[in-house]
């Protein structure tokens, strides 16, 4: 197996094992309604950037963050157990805001559409 498809495989995993975790396995507050977006892993799978969404807007991006961090010793004891890898990859979480950028983006051509549409002219009255 390629190093390449090798490196896609184990990112497939950790990706579904931690939205797992993440959306149902803590009990910590901070972390209600987190999505795990997607997971890079370096070439050597010893380390994995895992960006992560939350939609509730009362939480900080910097507290969410921080609590995923206090979570990550037991997830990578988690990770150990339910996956076959020979070394579990060190989790660094950083926050995707993509989707807020794509809703801005849509919510901003929606706008310039409607700009765009020529004035309505009421209908002329034939006398």
């Amino acid at each position: 197996m390629s190093s390449e498809i090798r490196q896609q495989r184990v990112a497939e995993m950790l990706f579904e094992e931690l939205n797992i975790m993440v959306s149902g396995e803590l009990a910590d507050p901070r972390v209600s309604l987190v999505t795990v977006t997607h997971v890079d892993i370096s070439k050597d799978l010893r380390n994995a950037r895992v960006y992560v969404n939350h939609q509730d807007d009362s939480i900080r991006k910097r507290d969410l963050l921080k609590a995923l961090e206090h979570a990550t010793p037991w997830m990578r004891g988690q990770l150990a157990t339910r996956l076959t890898l020979q070394f579990v990859p060190d989790l660094n979480f950083q926050y995707d805001d993509s989707p807020e950028r794509a809703a801005r983006v849509d919510e901003i051509l929606r706008q310039i559409s409607t700009e765009r549409q020529p004035p309505t002219t009421p209908p002329v009255e034939n006398r």
